[in-house]
């Protein structure tokens, strides 16, 4: 746009015929959940908004004053990990239904991790460790704290803490989340449609291969969730038959 309003610019252009595509503007393709889905949805939008405590991600918000005092603004940090964490699961149910529950099996996952340390009273504050993604291979606590200690070369004091370094609100919170998840993952297990797929194949179908369309037959989807695009990968080679489904 600056390029073709500038008079050099667009005289260059002209003398070597060179000429930009016009873009045609964004289309709007509306989906329609229906009475049942739009409840489950938006009720689950409340409780992800509004209930959840998303503990798991605010633990050194519930360090006992005594052993808050080396992690300053404890609470702000506590409340932004906590805030990018329900923007993220907002963004994953608008994704897709099959990330989002995705979604929702991970966070019960970590959660409950946070909860078996607490009974173990070994509780990991080291965020460079990566103690979910250990705790999911099925490492034991004290492996886990052995690497800590040979990693960071400091006593295990310094980064693990016993059950009541913390409010006892924490542990209170977790199990929370844990309820209100397991209703969640019941909730939308027994969601087997999904009417914004439907729309978007009936749009591929009925409109983006067209020939006038779209003479060349190509077309590129992008999505923010990699789940999203293994779900559309699989689903859109069953639905149309094709086997030219490319996923990146």
């Amino acid at each position: 746009h600056n390029i073709l309003n500038d008079p050099f610019y667009h005289k260059d252009l002209d003398d070597q015929d060179i000429k930009f595509p016009d873009i045609l503007p964004p289309n709007d393709l509306t989906y329609h959940l229906g009475d049942v889905l739009c409840e489950i949805f938006y009720s689950t939008l409340k409780v992800l908004t509004d209930e959840l405590t998303y503990a798991r991600y605010r633990a050194v918000e519930y360090f006992t004053p005594e052993n808050a005092e080396k992690y300053k603004n404890a609470v702000r940090v506590g409340e932004n990990l906590a805030g990018i964490y329900k923007v993220h699961m907002v963004k994953r149910l608008e994704s897709s239904f099959e990330a989002f529950r995705k979604s929702l099996g991970n966070l019960r996952r970590v959660t409950q991790g946070m909860i078996d340390m607490l009974e173990a009273d070994k509780v990991i504050i080291a965020p460079d460790l990566k103690v979910k993604e250990l705790q999911d291979k099925g490492i034991e606590l004290d492996e886990i704290i052995e690497r800590g200690i040979e990693k960071f070369g400091i006593e295990k004091e310094d980064f693990v803490y016993p059950k009541f370094a913390f409010k006892p609100e924490f542990i209170e919170d977790l199990k929370f989340d844990i309820v209100t998840l397991d209703n969640l993952i019941v909730q939308w297990s027994k969601v087997s449609v999904d009417p914004k797929l439907d729309r978007f194949v009936e749009y591929l179908q009925s409109q983006i291969f067209n020939k006038k369309e779209n003479p060349t037959g190509k077309l590129v989807v992008f999505s923010e969730s990699k789940d999203t695009i293994a779900y559309l990968e699989r689903e859109l080679k069953t639905r149309l038959g094709r086997k030219d489904i490319l996923s990146v």
